[in-house]
């Protein structure tokens, strides 16, 4: 069944959001000069504010768009609580300072340049890695939003939908019903999002992984995965078998991102409130999900965390 109209149209907002605020960070990064860290210090307040005003509005988008598809596809809509879309602004997904998230496009032009790179290959370098970045905030800021929207609502869960073409890790995950508080596994510039749904309702909106690739959809394979397919190999399986060295690089990837905001709080002058502020990220909403044993404790949680009123 073709998606809903509500999930395309939230989708191309949220594309719209993604190239506004990718142009900003462009302009902002433009400001940077031979000296990282000295230029870092006036460009960083200007990029952390776009970037989270990039966020404020994915979340809001979000907060429209999940009682708009229930009502579109016909399912029920009981919230419980109220979701803060502030809250998912100014923070990476996992609860760290988006200050120190995005210092990493430094981490990156330094290390180009202790490789022996021109200052201004080196920046570029940094700029290339900022673009992905604010992407994959954004999109965070919205599925996160989306996520904690379908949690105050009972008996919610959700599909994954793919945006085709898509690749195969992600493939292989589409057309199936998660509960409010399963994780969201993604890749950098990942663009899948969550359709709400219950368990008894999610069928209708399904679409098979096996669907998508006999239409093309399925992107980025190896040569020897495409002819383990033409051969008659569970999509799956030929999937899986390369997920395990993604996962690697994913993780890899993530504690570098790490590294690089523990380097920014120690190597900014940053005003003691601010920093103080730093040093407590509140945990991300995927985390607080882990921690908890119910959804009545995770509704708990969210509202003394500031997600939801």
């Amino acid at each position: 069944m073709p998606s809903p109209e509500t999930a395309r149209a939230f989708y191309l907002r949220l594309q719209r959001l993604q190239l506004l605020l990718l142009a900003s960070s462009r302009r902002a990064w433009a400001g940077m000069g031979a000296d990282f860290d000295s230029s870092w210090s006036e460009v960083a307040p200007g990029l952390v504010t776009v970037t989270a005003a990039g966020q404020l509005a994915a979340a809001r988008a979000a907060t429209e768009y999940v009682p708009a598809v229930l009502e579109e596809t016909g399912q029920p809509d009981q919230p419980e609580a109220q979701v803060r879309p502030q809250a998912f602004a100014g923070r990476a997904a996992d609860g760290r300072s988006l200050g120190g998230l995005l210092y990493g496009a430094v981490v990156h032009a330094k290390t180009a340049a202790g490789t022996g790179a021109a200052p201004a290959v080196a920046l570029e370098v940094g700029g290339r890695w900022l673009d992905t970045l604010v992407q994959t905030v954004t999109a965070d800021a919205a599925r996160q939003a989306t996520q904690a929207e379908i949690a105050i609502r009972p008996d919610m869960g959700f599909l994954r939908m793919v945006n085709p073409p898509c690749c195969g890790r992600c493939a292989i995950l589409a057309g199936r019903w998660y509960r409010y508080d399963a994780g969201f596994p993604r890749h950098p510039q990942c663009d899948c999002s969550a359709v709400p749904s219950t368990q008894e309702g999610w069928r209708q909106l399904s679409v098979s992984p096996t669907e998508l690739f006999d239409r093309g959809d399925v992107r980025g394979l190896t040569r020897r995965e495409r002819d383990r397919l033409a051969a008659g190999e569970d999509l799956h399986k030929v999937i899986n078998e390369s997920r395990d060295m993604w996962r690697a690089r994913i993780s890899e990837q993530r504690r570098q991102d790490k590294e690089a905001a523990t380097a920014a709080r120690l190597g900014m002058d940053l005003p003691a409130t601010a920093a103080a502020r730093d040093r407590q990220a509140r945990q991300g909403l995927e985390d607080l999900f882990a921690s908890t044993r119910s959804r009545i404790e995770a509704l708990s949680a969210m509202k003394a965390q500031g997600f939801t009123q």
